[in-house]
């Protein structure tokens, strides 16, 4: 089967979609089908990557994404892409975003009868958190794109959404395609397995301490500024430590925010650690508790990973995050924003290890049926029903 797999953010962009998309495509190519990615150049002209073994991926010319640092936009890149289309003949088109490269698959796929699957990783308040300044026009913004999606995914064959309360959600705008619910998923055995974890703290500095943990983008829709202003809180009331993985737009300001509430001591910032990574599962391994503020995931690959190993997590009441969390189960919610509750949980779970130890059992009893290659099974399941309708 040749796949063409389109998508914005593909590696070594900091992305749960890039992260998706490595997935989805390395794992259908060692199973044997050809697949080809395209997504955005790291300059302003089109060219083969080649530093994917496995892959064929097709970058197009691209221009800086305004909203995003280190982010990219592909740019009067159609005639490039329809040109590589019709060189390939596809039998199944996979887009994970409804822009740019994505929407020109889509219309080239549509005159060449060829299927087209949809993944949505999309949420409305995405964009609108990024234009605050805006915000008396945030219903207008919502309203234009649930009309711009719903056409979108309606011109499809099949949308994907990670959750139920994705699938909810579009399925209340009117959308009539099929809509399947396939987690994101997780290599449970990778994250639970354990190592030795002495280098890997002298490697980072990490004390031997109860280690509060944040993994991921530190952009503003995620709000982390949430989780620091929460760390006073705790420090008042347990020893603990915090670390914070991650790269992204507002890493100044939330560094700037740390030295402000006189807490930047008890902080180790590791930068971004590569999905890829060794050291991504001794790092979920040394941590007691994860956290995670954001109120806009569709699904949150980071806490899959973390409740793959083993651990309690705080994280905010909205988005999918409550099809994850039980509150008082695996973790605790949080309302949005809500700082002093995500301290008090936090603290919580520090201050109790038989409710430490039972949060990490039901974590892994939750996640076990979020294996990942049963996501890649359905996943074939429905490209084999379409190629073979078409």
């Amino acid at each position: 089967m040749k796949i063409i797999i389109g998508s914005e953010s593909f590696s070594p962009n900091i992305s749960g979609v890039a992260i998706v998309t490595e997935n989805l495509a390395h794992h259908f190519a060692k199973a044997g089908h050809q697949v080809f990615v395209f997504a955005p150049s790291e300059t302003y002209k089109t060219y083969t990557d080649t530093r994917f073994k496995d892959l064929s991926v097709i970058r197009f010319q691209s221009i800086p994404n305004p909203f995003r640092k280190t982010f990219r936009v592909a740019f009067m890149a159609q005639q490039e892409i329809v040109r590589e289309y019709i060189k390939i003949k596809p039998d199944i088109v996979h887009i994970q975003d409804p822009t740019s490269i994505c929407s020109i698959l889509k219309k080239t796929a549509r005159r060449h009868h060829v299927p087209i699957v949809a993944h949505n990783h999309f949420n409305l308040d995405y964009v609108t958190s990024y234009i605050k300044v805006l915000k008396i026009i945030h219903p207008l913004i919502h309203t234009l794109l649930r009309k711009y999606l719903t056409r979108f995914y309606n011109a499809c064959d099949a949308v994907i959404c990670p959750t139920q309360t994705v699938l909810q959600t579009l399925s209340s705008w009117g959308i009539t395609t099929p809509l399947y619910a396939i987690s994101n998923g997780v290599d449970i055995d990778r994250f639970y397995s354990w190592s030795n974890p002495s280098n890997f703290l002298l490697k980072y500095h990490i004390p031997r301490s109860p280690c509060v943990l944040y993994v991921g983008r530190l952009d503003i829709d995620k709000q982390i500024d949430v989780f620091i202003r929460s760390i006073p809180f705790v420090l008042k009331h347990t020893q603990a430590h915090f670390i914070i993985a991650g790269d992204g737009g507002e890493n100044k300001q939330l560094h700037a925010l740390a030295r402000a509430l006189n807490i930047d001591h008890a902080i180790e910032w590791l930068g971004w650690i590569d999905n890829a990574s060794d050291d991504l599962p001794i790092l979920y391994q040394i941590a007691s508790v994860f956290v995670h503020p954001s109120p806009i995931e569709t699904q949150s690959i980071v806490t899959l990973e973390a409740m793959a190993s083993g651990l309690p997590i705080v994280a905010a009441r909205a988005g999918a995050l409550p099809e994850l969390v039980t509150h008082g189960e695996n973790g605790y919610l949080f309302e949005p924003g809500d700082a002093t509750s995500c301290g008090t949980f936090i603290t919580k779970i520090l201050g109790d290890s038989t409710r430490m130890h039972a949060m990490r059992k039901h974590s892994l009893e939750k996640v076990s049926s979020h294996q990942i290659d049963k996501s890649f099974d359905t996943i074939q399941t429905i490209y084999e029903t379409l190629c073979a309708r078409s």
